[in-house]
């Protein structure tokens, strides 16, 4: 009698210890979310731009980062991160940037323009930077103020004074002569920037200071 007892007692009592122990192991099991990136390779660029503008940098990089991992032959991303790198002072790892750059586009203006930088900054690769740099100059599209001026750059740095002061005299040149007419479609905003016309100068300057 008191065996039958026990049985009908613990009968009671076992749904409701199935009920703690479900409960208790569901709260151990951990939640499975599984989260889908809804942005294209050149859209987390376009957000990678827009956080550089506004100087933040490592979030600008998180960005170009999530775009080359959707597509790493995206050109834009590689260049964009290098730069983030090159602001940073992170030199070889912009130079690696800059150099996948140019694997999917040989020759590129700019990507050569910032590689080129990344070695006036480091004062490392200046040869290289300099053969580049040639190159794209006298290609067809090499005639601009900014490309000479880093050639011009480039030559000082390799102590060629003459042909340094060539590169920045034709660049100061085109960018005054670019400078006369505004450019269609940018709200008469001069084709060279006062910037641009104004680092001219100095490198002129830092030229003759070196060479006097």
């Amino acid at each position: 009698m008191v065996e039958k007892m026990h049985l009908r007692s613990w009968r009671c009592v076992l749904p409701f210890l199935l009920v703690l122990l479900l409960s208790g192991g569901c709260s151990r099991i951990p939640r499975i979310i599984v989260l889908s990136d809804p942005l294209t390779a050149a859209e987390h660029v376009e957000l990678g731009v827009a956080y550089e503008r506004k100087g933040e940098l490592d979030l600008a990089r998180r960005e170009y980062e999530r775009a080359l991992r959707k597509d790493r032959k995206l050109y834009r991303a590689r260049v964009n991160l290098g730069n983030i790198f090159l602001a940073r002072k992170e030199y070889g790892k912009a130079r690696e940037e800059y150099l996948l750059a140019l694997e999917l586009r040989p020759g590129d203006a700019e990507a050569t323009n910032n590689l080129s930088w990344g070695a006036i900054l480091s004062g490392e690769g200046i040869d290289e930077a300099l053969s580049r740099m040639e190159s794209v100059v006298s290609g067809p599209d090499g005639r601009r103020p900014t490309l000479l001026d880093t050639l011009g750059v480039l030559r000082m740095r390799g102590n060629l004074p003459g042909p340094a002061e060539e590169a920045f005299a034709l660049a100061e040149a085109l960018c005054r002569q670019a400078g006369v007419a505004p450019r269609e479609g940018l709200n008469d905003e001069p084709p060279c920037p006062e910037e641009v016309l104004r680092e001219i100068g100095d490198h002129r300057e830092e030229l003759r200071r070196r060479n006097p």
